[in-house]
């Protein structure tokens, strides 16, 4: 039964803890109080709050049924016991002694068989989830992509896509439909489009983070499906739109994912090449400083400040691809002008991949390729395309006249 009214809850109870968070969360405090979201919030969470409760509520009366009839019985042995010993030692059929013994045999045994059952409730209660979780790691595996053993070695010279097609879980139109793309070392490619045309499904099958349903991508001409996927990954800098604000050490969240050093230098290198060290030398502890407000000590970064950090912990791996999506969007063009030069600087070790809807800084790009559903519409160099009266030259008009 406390299984049952643990899965009749645990969908609402997530949903609670979720809306907890975000209504106390001081990143979105003042959203939550400037737009009198309040009144909400504590409305649904007392709802899935009661909601949780009256379930386990009404299943008490039959937990108190089961209760009161094991006791009963149980009681109704006991009481029998001692009066058959009574009687038995009232009559002379048992010696005094003999029924004094008895007594102390029934509570040792009383007792030790209570530990037994209790046991095996707690064991048959522990095996129902244990055979739930068995049968999640089964449904798991069967739904994980089947990667192969091969490895990829530096350098990555080579990435293609050979009519790639990948198509989402329950979707019925592919997110990347046919797509085929030579990138080579040295190159810096820009991928520009509209919201959801695709852009960033490509890089996910670029990295191998997703495995193409039909086609191929190649690193080196090794097949991503027959790889493992560790190797890929090492040699993988990705800042993606949304990325993780670590409540660790500004050192840390920028390190995160490498070897620990005691050397601070290529720290300070990608510190200083997203044209962050004036904010860091500002903090209390420096590198040092904790960046999470929500612990004593710690502190907090602006959300441009906090995207440069993204964008030096993705140099900072010094990978064979760097896939940069929406690197800048809350950087001040200072900081923006000053991580594209970076890009451009070290696009020579490594293949550069950048998502942006500021169509400006795909000038530095060597090839520009414009998706629209899943499908490359048209590519080519910055100056060609502006001047071609396609999608590219309208929304570059359109982004101008702003």
């Amino acid at each position: 039964m406390d299984r049952e009214i643990h899965f009749a809850n645990i969908a609402d109870r997530n949903v609670r803890g979720m809306m907890r968070w975000w209504a106390t969360s001081p990143k979105f405090a003042d959203e939550v109080r400037a737009n009198s979201m309040t009144g909400y919030l504590l409305h649904w969470y007392r709802t899935l709050s009661l909601r949780a409760d009256a379930r386990t509520l009404a299943a008490a009366p039959r937990t108190l049924r089961i209760a009161l009839l094991t006791s009963a019985c149980g009681g109704v042995f006991l009481v029998g016991t001692w009066v058959a010993l009574y009687w038995l030692s009232a009559t002379g059929r048992v010696p005094l002694a003999d029924a004094a013994t008895a007594v102390v045999a029934v509570q040792t045994t009383l007792g030790a068989l209570t530990q037994v059952v209790r046991s095996a409730g707690y064991v048959f209660h522990t095996s129902l989830y244990l055979g739930d979780m068995a049968d999640f790691f089964d449904e798991a595996a069967r739904r994980a992509p089947h990667r192969g053993t091969a490895r990829v070695h530096s350098p990555v010279e080579e990435v293609r896509l050979e009519d790639a097609v990948y198509r989402y879980p329950g979707k019925e139109r592919p997110a990347v439909d046919g797509v085929s793309l030579t990138l080579r070392r040295g190159q810096i490619l820009a991928l520009v489009g509209t919201n959801g045309s695709g852009k960033t499904t490509l890089t996910r099958l670029l990295a191998g983070i997703l495995l193409a349903d039909k086609g191929r991508v190649t690193w080196n001409g090794v097949d991503l499906a027959e790889t493992d996927a560790r190797s890929v990954w090492e040699r993988t800098g990705l800042v993606p739109q949304y990325f993780a604000q670590w409540p660790l050490r500004l050192r840390e969240n920028i390190t995160l994912g490498q070897p620990r050093t005691a050397d601070d230098g290529p720290v300070w290198d990608v510190v200083d090449a997203v044209a962050l060290r004036e904010a860091v030398e500002e903090l209390p502890a420096g590198l040092d400083t904790l960046l999470a407000r929500e612990i004593f000590s710690g502190v907090e970064l602006s959300g441009g400040q906090w995207q440069r950090v993204a964008c030096a912990r993705g140099l900072y791996r010094t990978p064979d691809l760097l896939i940069m999506d929406e690197p800048t969007s809350q950087v001040d063009p200072a900081g923006e002008h000053r991580i594209f030069e970076t890009l451009k600087a070290k696009a020579a070790d490594r293949i550069t991949i950048v998502v942006t809807h500021r169509l400006e800084n795909t000038r530095i790009a060597d090839h520009i390729i414009v998706m629209e559903e899943g499908r490359i519409t048209e590519q080519g160099r910055y100056d060609d395309l502006a001047h071609a009266g396609g999608t590219f030259a309208r929304l570059l008009a359109l982004s101008q006249d702003r």
